[in-house]
């Protein structure tokens, strides 16, 4: 039954002069007490009074409905429910207890895993597609950089409660598409007391948490802390989280005040995805590592809300947000496999000339370091008067001139290949026959790994102010927000070395110091942003009768994107290998420093066949993105303003009769949400206008500027680029259910529910080697929930189970070079491409994704299920089962990807005239990971009140299996020509292998604790 408004007055006032009413209790008792035995005894009836827990409806509290005036299958954990889950993370908790959660880990660590709820994902992965708002007491926590969520910056022992809101509801703003998930703390009035826990076991685990709420009437304080260090269970995975909370409240009769801290520092090692066959030899190994990420935050809320009346309130609050995440990322230097030769083989001088002529020298008399030129217009080998270092003009370059050596008489160094070469050894020739071009590969001195540096800064300020009205038919509230988030983004490079552990590391003493990046970090792309929203929303919730109540609630949004960015030029963009340093380590001729012969230096300082026409001239020209142009600043502004609503009802048809079926409940909802696209997606976006394919020249051809050289290069996840608007999205949500109780107590929901995305955002393939961001017109998300809850005797049982069809609903190409059905034509046929400047067709290595094809990282079936034996009333004993059917990995978008199938490279017929394919390796690996069901054991016992020992076992039947996956390649292949370094490393990259890169899950594990509360 619905608390009234007079029900709900007594009861701030009973909660705020608790104490008082106590102590006249204990007069009164003391009195009856000394009264004759002889007074009659008075016997009074028993009253069973009905209540339902109201949910905190929207991010900020004020409005107040039970969930059967919610039209929508609202699901809920108490406090009570996170104490004795024994879960690690947020992310455990909810795939083990919600319906249509699962969870992708494809970072190989508890606290930073992807959870998805019906289709849609929450991930602290940038790049990752969100569909999900968060909100941390009234606070989002998406942050605004990629709307990432940092699930490990979330206290779990601070909660009192969460609350998951489906479909696109309007009142939760942006980044609404499928879900919305509230959280709330405790405080010192409804969670008083000290609770002390400790736990520790497998992997060398030590968990420690203490909270304490207090409150004498009219003021409270909460605090909580977590300390958490574990080794973790693959190599080289460690992880630290320390998270603090505290929380302080005024309550009055007329007003309650509020202000929380929340204070983060973590360091987290999670070593990702790890190839199959790696996998099954030893399932604690990683591919690469380190992947470290180092997360901070404090957050700071005030809030309150002003009782007008018994009816009307006013809530509103304030709050700062300031975030910082510092990453470094070791990975393999996939690369490699461009390492064709030049001056980056390892070469050798004997310090000679071919004609054993002395070394030129040339002059340099603007100090520029680079040997003088001219314009020789008439061909006559004289420099033109006046044009020595003059700025070039377009045409210019056909009437270029060194200006000659100061000595007639001269010659370049010359350099060999050292034998065994090239770095690479696919560049060498197979047969063996030329020792200076052995397929083997160079070991000594190669890079094979990269070390990406990441830093991102955030700081977000908010405010909000709502009024409520929380009549007997109506609840109505009305609100405004503001939320304006600041972001700097700057990302770099190094080149690097791995060892026999798969560490990867740099060590300039063992890299050939011609690699630039072998030896300093190469910047990539520096970013500052601002980000300003403005909301109105309003609620209605209208029960005209008891069993019958009608939702109507809108949100108006409007949104500024400021980016300010700095990005490397596509056509300057250079892979890491090929920044070399060959003036010092490959020079061929003396630079000096003037046109004096004294001020020339005796060794050779410039490399002038590989440098000088790209210093004097490329460097000169935008469209080689070179020298001045070698950077593209770029300051954007955009604008997305929207517009969504909601409607639906809730109808309990035998609500006012002596049935089995009262408790029956109906609901429909249909609802619209969007989402602004993130920093990160804008900054990679598809341009297709036309421009001139050399800014310098109006009459180039015409070519999309994101294929021109004035745009910024883009390699995700580590660089941005400022690129053009792409549309929000928007989603249209319906959801029809019921729900209702069988056996008095036993409690069930089914529901069935349908998300139509228009104008989704992928990243997809436009050539061979560049993907960028883009709309892919719609996707959807289907499905159907079914939850069945209750008690029977000594036994508590839930069991959820859901169908999750998410799949693509318009065709598009992406780029996807390790997918078996990808297109292996590279000569003989060229695809067409529209007007927009995309592929009609695939192109080499890409694929098409066709209406139909389900995404990634979404499995079919979810089930859950939990039975707890309550031994006796100290004893309980639980397990639970998490299983999820198999699901599609990354880069098998078409789900064509076949297992068993060969890859095909084309050659040139024996005639000369035509292409064959060749059969190349075969693909050993499937396109998805297989279905898994796990089992989990706990138990508690209470040795005395408030002390209690605990000890859980996950994964019992140590079962092997993987959430998630991507398709991609293995260079520690075994050997057919390549060399083998000491790291496993294949050195010839036509020896690498196709493989399906999987995040395996937890083996078993034990651990113990214990708890004192008091």
């Amino acid at each position: 039954m619905e608390l009234t408004p007079i029900t709900q007055a007594l009861k701030r006032l009973l909660a705020r002069h608790f104490f008082l009413l106590l102590g006249s209790q204990l007069a009164w008792s003391s009195g009856c007490f000394a009264a004759s035995s002889e007074e009659s005894v008075i016997e009074l009836e028993t009253v069973v009074v009905e209540a339902k827990r109201p949910k905190k409806i929207g991010p900020m509290e004020g409005l107040n409905l039970n969930k059967e005036q919610i039209p929508g299958n609202v699901q809920s954990i108490t406090s009570k429910d996170i104490r004795e889950s024994m879960a690690t993370s947020l992310g455990d908790l909810m795939n083990s207890r919600l319906q249509s959660v699962n969870i992708n880990d494809y970072q190989g660590n508890p606290f930073q895993m992807d959870i998805t709820y019906r289709g849609f994902s929450a991930s602290p992965q940038i790049g990752t597609p969100q569909g999900l708002s968060v909100f941390l007491d009234g606070v989002r926590v998406n942050e605004a950089f990629g709307d990432v969520v940092n699930w490990d910056l979330i206290p779990m022992n601070a909660l009192s409660g969460m609350d998951i809101f489906p479909g696109s509801n309007p009142l939760f703003g942006l980044n609404t598409l499928g879900g919305a998930l509230t959280l709330r703390t405790k405080n010192g009035f409804d969670d008083p007391g000290v609770s002390v826990g400790f736990q520790g076991g497998s992997w060398d685990r030590k968990k420690g948490e203490i909270s304490a709420g207090w409150n004498n009437g009219k003021l409270g304080a909460f605090v909580a802390f977590t300390g958490f260090d574990e080794e973790g269970w693959r190599v080289n995975s460690p992880s630290q989280v320390m998270q603090g909370f505290s929380r302080f409240d005024w309550w009055e009769d007329s007003f309650s005040l509020r202000f929380s801290t929340l204070v983060v520092g973590n360091t987290l090692l999670g070593n990702g995805l790890i190839p199959t066959d790696l996998y099954q030899q030893n399932p604690e190994a990683v591919f690469t590592s380190p992947d470290s990420t180092e997360n901070q935050l404090q957050q700071y809320n005030l809030g309150g809300e002003l009782f007008l009346n018994d009816n009307w309130s006013l809530t509103g609050q304030i709050y700062r947000r300031d975030s910082s995440r510092n990453s470094v990322a070791g990975d393999i230097y996939e690369d490699f496999r461009e390492m064709s030769g030049g001056q980056g083989d390892p070469l050798q001088t004997t310090g000679k000339t071919r004609t054993g002529q002395p070394v030129c020298r040339y002059q340099d008399a603007n100090h520029d370091g680079i040997p003088d030129y001219g314009l020789d217009a008439d061909f006559d080998g004289i420099i033109d008067p006046g044009s020595i270092n003059a700025p070039l003009k377009p045409g210019d370059e056909n009437f270029l001139a060194e200006v000659p050596p100061m000595d007639p008489d001269c010659d370049q160094l010359s350099y060999t290949r050292v034998s065994n070469g090239p770095r690479n050894g696919a560049f060498g020739d197979k047969t063996k026959r030329n020792p200076n071009l052995s397929p083997s590969g160079w070991v000594d001195g190669t890079p094979i790994g990269v070390l990406s540096k990441t830093a991102i800064g955030q700081l977000t300020d908010g405010g909000s102010l709502q009024l409520n009205w929380n009549g007997s038919q109506h609840k109505f509230m009305v609100g405004g927000s503001i939320d304006a988030a600041g972001t700097d983004f700057d990302t770099s490079q190094r080149l690097a070395l791995i060892d026999a552990a798969h560490r990867v590391y740099n060590d300039p003493a063992q890299i050939d110091p011609v690699f630039t990046a072998g030896r300093e970090d190469i910047h990539n792309n520096a970013f500052t942003g601002l980000s300003t929203t403005f909301s109105g929303y309003f609620n209605e919730t209208y029960s005209p009768w008891e069993n019958f109540h009608l939702s109507v609630a809108g949100r108006f949004n409007k949104t500024r994107v400021k980016n300010n960015m700095t990005a490397r030029t596509r056509a300057g963009f250079q892979n890491l290998h090929e920044i070399l340093d060959t003036n010092q380590y490959r020079p061929t001729v003396i630079v000096c420093s003037g046109t004096d012969p004294s001020s020339c230096p005796e060794a050779a300082n410039y490399n002038f066949r590989s440098n000088w026409m790209q210093d004097v001239f490329q460097s000169q020209n935008p469209y080689y993105g070179l020298g001045q142009y070698s950077e593209t600043p770029t300051s954007e502004t955009f604008d997305y303003t929207s517009f969504n609503p909601s409607l639906g009802f809730s109808y309990l048809p035998f609500k006012k009769k002596d049935s089995d079926y009262k408790d029956l409940n109906v609901f429909f909802n249909w609802s619209q949400g969007t989402r602004t696209p993130s920093s990160v997606e804008l900054g990679c976006a598809f341009d297709g206008s036309l421009v001139p394919e050399n800014p310098g020249d109006p009459n180039s051809p015409l070519t999309p500027k994101s294929f021109s050289t004035i745009g910024g290069s883009c390699t995700l996840p580590t660089t941005l680029s400022g690129d053009p608007f792409l549309p929000q999205i928007f989603a249209n949500s319906y959801e029809f259910g019921l729900r209702g109780k069988a056996f008095t107590d036993w409690e069930w929901n089914t529901s069935i529910y349908r998300t139509d995305l228009k104008d989704d955002i992928y990243l997809v393939g436009i050539t061979a080697n560049r993907s960028f961001f883009d709309s892919i017109g719609d996707t959807r998300r289907q499905g159907i929930e079914f939850g069945f809850s209750g008690k029977a005797g000594i036994v508590d049982f839930r069991a959820n189970y859901s169908l999750t069809e998410a799949t693509f609903q318009s065709p598009w190409i992406m780029l996807s070079p390790h997918n078996s059905s990808a297109e292996n034509r590279d000569n003989s046929f060229s695809p067409s491409y529209g007007s927009d400047g995309k592929p009609l067709e695939p192109a080499v290595d890409m694929i098409q994704v066709n209406p139909g094809d389900r995404i990634p990282g979404m499995p079919l079936h979810n089930l859950n299920a939990t039975v707890n034996l309550h031994l006796t009333q100290k004893w309980e004993f639980g397990v639970t089962m998490v299983a999820h059917s198999s699901s599609y990995v990354r880069g098998n978008e078409n789900n064509g990807h076949t297992q068993g199938a060969y890859n095909y490279t084309e050659q040139s017929n024996l005639t000369g005239d035509g292409y064959v394919l060749i059969q190349g390796r075969q693909f050993k690996d499937a396109g998805t990971v297989p279905g898994y069901a796990i089992f989990n054991l706990k138990s508690r016992y209470e040795v005395f009140k408030g002390f209690s020992v605990f000890g859980m076992i996950n994964n019992i039947f140590d079962r092997r299996y993987a959430s998630a996956g991507r398709l991609g390649v293995n260079p520690f292949s075994p050997s057919e020509l390549g060399a083998i370094g000491p790291s496993g490393w294949n050195y010839n990259s036509n020896d690498w292998q196709s493989s399906t890169l999987i995040g395996p899950g937890a083996p078993r594990a034990f651990w113990g604790g214990f708890e004192y509360r008091f």
